[in-house]
């Protein structure tokens, strides 16, 4: 391993150790400094996550609010590293008492039709925890997952999941896990907000156009399988409420692309609600639009 991996694991280890034997009340107070010194000491992509914020929120809040709705998601984001931290140690309490579910019922309808589930949703909220929610319900999931480039965090990561009740599907592999996951009738999780660089499909996000990856609304034109839009929001130290939106049908046209188009439009917005709503929940580090849109008007022509 490089030098800068080994140190790196050994910071979450550390840090592992260290909130492990806290409260989950001074754990979130620890994961509100830890952010608070990334937003003002480190700078982390804060010009980044300003911009972003600017441009949706520009109309309606001033550079004062847009200022403290920036310094919140580097808590929330802090926050969550903790947390996370702390899952990987096994010092959390039992995911049972820390969640509430709103619309499971609407994984069951969706798994009437007996063609599986994809569950897509964002880098939102603690979103680790939607997956080990679904197989907490004892509904069997597939998740699919970039492996990260540090490859013993990646182990340590990828055992947490399967402690959790989850199987992983790395990236490479991941359309024939998923394949045969929605085969079995059973769930597969997706984030589904990240740039998809030149092969994405352009849609609306946010006011505006953002290249998506394509593979949920593919997975659900190509299998049937409808699509349950899904969020995790805080509400307390290692407190969250996970809901579950009403299912979107992928129904073929003949188009292919118009076809994912609208599909990926339709579960987008259902996000971009939840954003808006919860502004501080979302990963705006990411460089979402950084993919530029092609000119529509000269095809048009």
């Amino acid at each position: 391993m490089k030098l800068s991996h080994r140190l790196e694991y050994a910071g979450l280890r550390v840090l592992m150790s260290l909130t492990g034997r806290l409260s989950p009340g001074r754990a979130e107070r620890v994961g509100d400094i830890l952010g608070a010194l990334v937003f003002h000491v480190t700078g982390m992509r804060k010009k980044l996550v300003m911009e972003h914020m600017a441009r949706v929120f520009c109309e309606t809040e001033g550079p004062e609010k847009l200022r403290a709705m920036s310094r919140s998601v580097y808590r929330q984001l802090g926050r969550t590293a903790v947390e996370h931290a702390r899952l990987l140690a096994g010092r959390t309490s039992d995911l049972r008492e820390r969640i509430t579910v709103s619309g499971e019922e609407h994984i069951a309808h969706a798994r009437k039709g007996g063609r599986g589930v994809i569950l897509v949703t964002g880098h939102f909220g603690y979103w680790e925890l939607l997956g080990a929610t679904v197989a907490l319900l004892d509904y069997p999931i597939t998740v699919v997952a970039k492996k990260l480039h540090n490859p013993a965090v990646d182990r340590l990561v990828h055992a947490g999941r399967e402690r959790l009740g989850m199987a992983v599907a790395p990236m490479e592999s991941a359309p024939s896990a998923v394949f045969r996951a929605l085969r079995r009738n059973e769930c597969v999780g997706l984030l589904a907000d990240q740039d998809a660089g030149a092969g994405g499909v352009f849609i609306d996000f946010l006011g505006m156009r953002a290249s998506t990856y394509q593979g949920p609304a593919l997975f659900a034109l190509r299998t049937g399988a409808p699509i349950v839009p899904c969020f995790i929001i805080r509400s307390g130290p290692e407190r969250h409420r996970v809901c579950f939106e009403s299912p979107i049908e992928a129904i073929p046209t003949g188009d292919e692309q118009a076809d994912i188009a609208q599909t990926t439009q339709a579960y987008t917005d259902v996000l971009a609600r939840y954003i808006m709503e919860y502004p501080d929940h979302w990963f705006w580090v990411h460089r979402r639009w950084k993919t530029p849109a092609p000119d529509v008007s000269y095809h048009a022509k």
